[in-house]
């Protein structure tokens, strides 16, 4: 219950600013719940298209990022080789690549799913590759002993070691997405949470316009708390405990 503490507070500073403000730019979380009951349907389809652009785009970066990662990291030659190029191009705000990608694969969903994968391509790659890099070397020394090949070496060292780090990538990574799938769904859709949000500023229905914004803050806190399940089954050794300065 205590984690909700949190949650409560905003809404009860939200409820308490909207009144004081007394505006009708500003409505109150009441009026705006009131609305999105109202319209719930709707803002679900939109919300469903956009949840389906973040999952891929996710899932499409964790296939090709992780392996890729682990490799470069693995291969010192290979770390030499890329490192600085991943290092170049990580930095980039990725929002600036928008108009290339959209010329590229059209205005669809194709540069959608694309752009959030590029975000997260990057994040997960640096992640898997640091985390190989930091594995200590004495830890390769027992399986190198025994002539343990290198997929028993990944399987039992590198993965555990690394896992944990993408997992806390994926959650970094899923705020910058989120923000530029909102952007990118203003072009060339009629479906998602960023066309819906940008169309009823446009008609000026405040309340609605509201309601998009809170489902697209609810669709990121269920992504986040799908990786932490999933961290919590796939890496059952380092389970996400109630400590402070650690989120569960």
């Amino acid at each position: 219950m205590k984690k909700w503490f949190g949650i409560l507070f905003l809404i009860g500073l939200w409820q308490a600013a909207a009144v004081l403000a007394d505006s009708y730019i500003f409505p109150t979380f009441l009026q705006v719940m009131k609305s999105l009951a109202g319209n719930f349907i709707w803002i679900l389809f939109h919300g469903f298209y956009s949840s389906l652009r973040l999952a891929g785009g996710v899932f499409f970066a964790a296939f090709f990022g992780v392996p890729a990662g682990i490799l470069i990291g693995y291969h010192k030659h290979l770390s030499d080789f890329f490192s600085p190029v991943i290092y170049l191009l990580a930095p980039i705000p990725k929002i600036a690549l928008l108009p290339m990608i959209m010329l590229l694969f059209g205005i669809g969903d194709l540069s959608k799913i694309f752009i959030i994968f590029i975000i997260m391509y990057f994040q997960v790659i640096v992640a898997a590759h640091d985390a190989v890099k930091n594995i200590p070397r004495e830890y390769f020394i027992p399986l190198r002993t025994i002539r343990a090949g290198h997929k028993a070496i990944i399987f039992h060292i590198i993965l555990p070691a690394v896992l944990p780090e993408i997992f806390t990538s994926v959650r970094i990574g899923l705020a910058t997405g989120i923000s530029v799938l909102f952007f990118a769904e203003t072009f060339g859709t009629r479906w998602g949470l960023g066309f819906y949000i940008m169309d009823m500023w446009m008609r000026l229905d405040y309340k609605q316009m509201y309601a998009g914004i809170l489902v697209l803050g609810i669709l990121g806190l269920i992504s986040v708390t799908i990786v932490n399940r999933l961290q919590r089954r796939i890496c059952p050794w380092m389970p996400l405990q109630d400590k402070p300065g650690r989120l569960k």
